[in-house]
């Protein structure tokens, strides 16, 4: 969640009344017949080209966490310091595929005439669900029956290291992006306390594993620092996005070692941008290049392996909608990326959306053990 600002204008809308169905486990996932009519994008379009995959009919409002199991794709939001109107935070589903709306899951237990939101989404190998609330913490979402159950995986972040150049008006802690790692532990960033933490296999307590001042976000009105991570395809290091910190004001891509406890020397710079870019979200294509969500200008930043920048996508080419403070990915498996549409700067519901950009790559995903 990077929407700093407090917004009480959210929109939600009722899944029957936007063609959805109610998803049933197993139901609308990868058939035979759509194996085999499946065709390579690659064929037919341009790296850089894209269409919308959910317009904001369909779109949650500042979506920004997003992940792919099987044949759905899961969106998160609102991530957005705001009441959401009295609503509840939500998870939609889409079929992959079509785009076709499926069903929207509704966060139960927040307060919400109290600002809520969410951010991060992770899934594992057994198909369950991970979204971050700044409310709840993590809640795991079990696919069952007609629906999904709810349960907290892991509670709120303890406050351990609240940045001190934060406002008085800012809470201490931000909790943000997840990802599993090869050791099924769920690493988790916290924007506004310079540290990764850790939930350890089958849920629990968060525990810090690394907390550096360099990951520190710059002074306020836009304070934030670790935001999107990510395990390298080789399952070796964890990359972290740092949009602003007072060492790299434009942002900048860290590394580490994926050890129990990293020293400060293990922080390795990966890349630096120098004109304000605020790097959000990112994700490792089978490729090995990092794809990387720029909030300023609203592009889409590839960097090679050695830390190269290789491109910068704008548009998207063909796209009704433009890139607006771009926030996560989702590859598609069919050579594109799923981009979530954040809009926090201007709040414009009408770019709230999920565009789908073609790359040329696909995805990689991390071998999670099985969790209780």
């Amino acid at each position: 969640m990077s929407n700093l600002r407090s917004e009480n204008f959210q929109r939600s809308i009722n899944p029957e009344q936007a063609g959805g169905i109610a998803s049933q486990s197993g139901q609308l996932d990868r058939l035979p017949f759509e194996t085999d009519t499946e065709t390579d994008e690659r064929q037919k379009v341009n790296i850089g080209d894209g269409r919308v995959f959910a317009g904001p009919d369909l779109s949650p409002p500042f979506p920004e966490g997003i992940v792919a199991d099987r044949n759905r794709i899961y969106v998160a939001g609102p991530a957005a310091l705001g009441d959401n109107g009295g609503r509840p935070s939500e998870v939609r589903v889409f079929h992959r595929l079509t785009s076709e709306l499926l069903t929207t899951i509704f966060l139960e237990g927040e307060r919400l005439s109290e600002i809520h939101g969410v951010a991060g989404v992770a899934v594992d190998g057994q198909h369950r669900v991970y979204v971050v609330s700044s409310q709840l913490g993590i809640v795991r979402l079990s696919p069952q029956d007609q629906g999904y159950r709810q349960e907290i995986y892991s509670p709120v972040l303890p406050e351990i290291a609240c940045n001190p150049s934060l406002p008085p008006t800012l809470p201490c802690s931000l909790p943000n992006e997840i990802t599993f790692g090869p050791d099924g532990y769920l690493y988790w960033s916290d924007s506004f306390q310079n540290t990764i933490f850790r939930v350890p296999p089958g849920g629990g307590l968060a525990e810090p594993w690394f907390q550096s001042d360099r990951l520190a976000g710059s002074a306020a009105p836009f304070p934030v620092g670790p935001n999107g991570i990510k395990v390298t395809p080789d399952g070796t290091e964890l990359y972290v996005a740092v949009t602003t910190s007072a060492s790299a004001p434009g942002g900048a891509i860290y590394r580490l070692p994926f050890v129990n406890a990293p020293a400060e020397n293990d922080l390795q710079l990966f890349h630096q941008y120098l004109q304000g870019e605020m790097p959000d979200g990112i994700a490792f294509g089978q490729s090995g290049k990092l794809y990387v969500a720029l909030q300023s200008p609203s592009e889409i930043s590839i960097l090679a392996p050695d830390g190269r920048e290789e491109a910068r996508l704008k548009g998207p080419t063909n796209s009704p909608i433009a890139y607006d403070a771009p926030a996560d990915f989702a590859f598609d498996d069919r050579g594109s990326v799923l981009v979530t549409n954040h809009a926090l700067f201007n709040g414009n519901p009408e770019a709230f959306a999920v565009l789908k950009v073609f790359v040329g790559d696909r995805g990689v995903e991390t071998d999670v053990p099985p969790l209780p």
